[in-house]
């Protein structure tokens, strides 16, 4: 995923949920939001974000809140054989 970040591996975004962080990383860098979001503003099946180590899947999903000091890991799933 980096490279539609300039391949940057830490990026600060704004929000207090984590779809509003996604919607700032999303305004900074909108080649990304394709491959992470569907088109009906689903975060994709191979898509796991974590809040803190925690995913987001098994908290609020989208609507997990976050802190200033929280940490967000977008980590794609490797599938193939």
């Amino acid at each position: 995923m980096k490279y539609y970040v300039d391949e940057k591996t830490e990026i600060e975004v704004n929000g207090e949920t984590v779809a509003q962080a996604l919607d700032d990383l999303t305004a900074h860098y909108p080649s990304i939001k394709s491959h992470i979001m569907d088109n009906h503003g689903k975060l994709r099946r191979h898509v796991n974000l974590f809040v803190n180590k925690e995913n987001i899947r098994a908290l609020d999903g989208l609507n997990t809140s976050v802190k200033v000091t929280d940490r967000i890991i977008l980590m794609p799933s490797i599938s193939g054989g």
